[in-house]
């Protein structure tokens, strides 16, 4: 069964999942979706849920609905730029930066009405900033268009950074949404270069990274009673994909904290082929255990990375019969890109 928390977010890893490869036929960049310039929704769990574990069917079901024309517009951005990066396909590249700048001229996602989409938007921030990283290696792209869009994120990225530095709660300041964030913070901070969002970037990263257990496990997430699993793997994601993106700088991500991320990489990957390895930490029976959630392709996506960093047979066998792996905001399908990161160049101005 697909988890009530996945409805959305299953809908932008698909379209993602695939993009074909340029025809004979001469590109025509479709029309643009609707930029979304206002958010507002509440939160996916009950009021008295204290471990935010428990689902409220309908909150639920109105944040998928709210997040569903922003989750369409990754999915297919991403599939335009996996395609200009594979291909080096030009008009493609040049369709990604025209849907993004459509949206930044329109000052879209600045409307961030709630709590809940302040929280959320971060990883969709990401997906947007990746798609533009993606497109540039095609070739140059028209450099005001560029600017505009590279301004809109990097407001976005100061108001993000400033909310989960003051506004945001407690625990979600240092767990999975914190690393999303540091994500969204590090692909921005290709863009524009800079230096200080990139060191928030890395602060983020290891704010979250420092705190895991001896045995890989993310105490945040483990208190998640039968969802600790879910998002276990929901915030090596982003700290995976992380560490990839900040290499650039000199920074090596599998050496801060001790070594933590291979750990925490490690516990992810026992605990999806064995679930009760997490109700042994936090004696609760797994989501995964009971059939409320089946591991799905997404949920592995940044093992395409972790392999090519730390290459293991045994892995790669289990995740084989899972490709592709693919997450658009993580960059779209992984199995297909390769070590996309290692294209990008050093300077994107």
């Amino acid at each position: 069964m697909r988890s009530a928390l996945g409805i959305a977010t299953a809908m932008t890893l698909l379209l993602g999942a695939t993009s074909p490869r340029a025809g004979e036929n001469p590109f025509a960049c479709p029309a643009a979706p609707a930029p979304v310039v206002a958010l507002t929704f509440g939160s996916r769990y009950t009021d008295d849920s204290k471990t935010r574990s428990d689902i409220d069917e309908v909150s639920n079901a109105e944040v998928d609905l709210a997040l569903q024309p922003v989750e369409r517009f990754i999915g297919e951005l991403m599939k335009m730029a996996n395609t200009a990066l594979v291909d080096g396909d030009k008009a493609r590249a040049g369709c990604v930066l025209d849907w993004l700048d459509q949206w930044a001229s329109a000052g879209a996602l600045s409307d961030l009405q709630t709590l809940n989409v302040k929280l959320a938007i971060p990883a969709r921030y990401a997906g947007l900033a990746i798609a533009l990283l993606q497109a540039e290696t095609a070739g140059p792209l028209d450099a005001h268009k560029r600017q505009r869009v590279v301004e809109w994120l990097t407001d976005a990225a100061k108001a993000m950074e400033q909310f989960f530095e003051t506004e945001a709660p407690p625990n979600a300041r240092k767990a999975n949404l914190r690393a999303w964030a540091g994500l969204a913070a590090a692909a921005i901070g290709r863009l524009n270069e800079d230096s200080a969002m990139l060191d928030w970037a890395k602060g983020s990263f290891e704010l979250v990274t420092c705190q895991a257990s001896p045995d890989g496990s993310l105490p945040l997430e483990m208190n998640r009673a039968d969802k600790a699993l879910n998002y276990q793997l929901h915030a090596t994601a982003p700290l995976i994909v992380t560490a990839d993106l900040l290499k650039f700088t000199g920074y090596d991500g599998y050496a801060a904290c001790d070594g933590k991320l291979s750990t925490i990489a490690a516990f992810s990957l026992a605990a999806a082929e064995d679930p009760a390895i997490v109700e042994k930490v936090n004696g609760k029976e797994q989501t995964f255990q009971t059939g409320k959630q089946a591991l799905e392709p997404f949920m592995l996506a940044w093992v395409e990375p972790l392999l090519r960093h730390s290459p293991n047979a045994a892995t790669d066998s289990f995740v084989e019969d899972f490709r592709p792996l693919a997450h658009a905001k993580l960059g779209g399908n992984l199995t297909r890109l390769g070590d996309w990161v290692a294209r990008l160049p050093s300077s994107t101005s």
